[in-house]
């Protein structure tokens, strides 16, 4: 019962809070850039390449079990293909 009544009271004071944060957060329009700024920090940010297949460090392992996945469903779709082609 003791434990009812503790989470309850947490209940209470997490929900009173969140909606007191939700009535009283930033509700300011976030200021609009103009489009030259715009253009200026698109074109100051190189842009990112990802890695080519296979080329990950031997350290980045869930890179590497990513890019296995994909040669085996590659692979997968490939041996059905040449199994439905007559």
């Amino acid at each position: 019962m003791r434990g009812l009544v503790t989470f309850i009271l947490v209940a209470g004071i997490g929900g009173g809070l969140f909606l007191w944060q939700k009535q009283h957060g930033q509700k300011a329009a976030p200021e609009e850039i103009p489009a030259a700024t715009q253009q200026q920090t698109i074109a100051s940010k190189p842009a990112l390449t990802p890695a080519p297949r296979g080329q990950t460090s031997e350290h980045n392992w869930m890179k590497r079990a990513l890019d296995r996945a994909a040669d085996v469903r590659d692979q997968a779709r490939a041996q059905t293909k040449e199994a439905q082609d007559p």
